[in-house]
């Protein structure tokens, strides 16, 4: 007669698993490293979004002033009474005041306004106009020189200098000023990152002239010796 043997009992080890205060702990532990390294990966997609779109108002920019060039965006209204010959009131040209913010509703690739005391261009990036409810669209402020005649409406010599700021729609959007570059004497582009949405993406001063200068006139515009 065979006896039935008796069933062990399985052997428990406190290696079977998590505890519940175990896995708690490494909850824990991930949400510190999470959060330590959360400020530098929105830093990183801040400074991706920025980078893009200050080059996408440098593409603007410079795709307004070869339209102005060939002839195929008229020139800008916005005038300053000064001509500068060899580099005179450079610096004060480029501290032309900013335009005010004001609500846009503009007509793609066309001016906002182009008066006597403020030339804003539309460059819209989404749905066919220019709103500053918009945080894509860019706004290009223009504004020049008096030509070398002296004359603004001369048509038979229109070289002049002309300055270009880049600013997004939205920063038109409230009442706060629109700011110029801090050192308001030479082209530059605003760095990545977190920016002043009220100051301009990008700055530049540029010369236009539509017919052919002589070399000496040339001379005398940038102070060659």
């Amino acid at each position: 007669m065979i006896n039935p043997q008796k069933q062990q009992p399985l052997c428990q080890s406190s290696d079977a698993g998590f505890t519940i205060m175990e896995s708690l702990m490494a909850m824990m532990i991930i949400t510190i490293l999470m959060l330590g390294i959360s400020p530098m990966i929105v830093l990183g997609v801040a400074n991706r979004v920025q980078s893009r779109r200050v080059e996408l108002a440098v593409q603007a920019a410079r795709a307004y002033i070869d339209g102005v060039r060939s002839g195929a965006i008229d020139h800008p209204e916005h005038t300053l009474e000064m001509e500068l010959d060899g580099g005179k009131n450079r610096s004060e040209f480029a501290k032309t005041e900013a335009p005010k913010p004001s609500n846009l509703t503009c007509d793609k690739n066309d001016y906002c306004d182009n008066k006597s005391n403020k030339s804003i261009y539309c460059v819209d990036l989404d749905d066919g106009v220019c709103s500053s409810d918009s945080s894509r669209d860019l706004i290009i402020q223009a504004f020049r020189s008096i030509t070398a005649s002296g004359d603004p409406a001369n048509n038979t010599d229109k070289s002049y200098f002309l300055g270009v700021r880049v600013y997004r729609a939205d920063a038109f959007k409230d009442q706060g000023e629109l700011k110029i570059g801090e050192k308001g004497d030479k082209a530059k582009a605003r760095g990545p990152g977190l920016s002043d949405r009220k100051a301009p993406l990008v700055e530049m001063t540029t010369e236009i002239t539509t017919g052919t200068p002589s070399y000496s006139r040339f001379c005398d515009r940038l102070g060659c010796n």
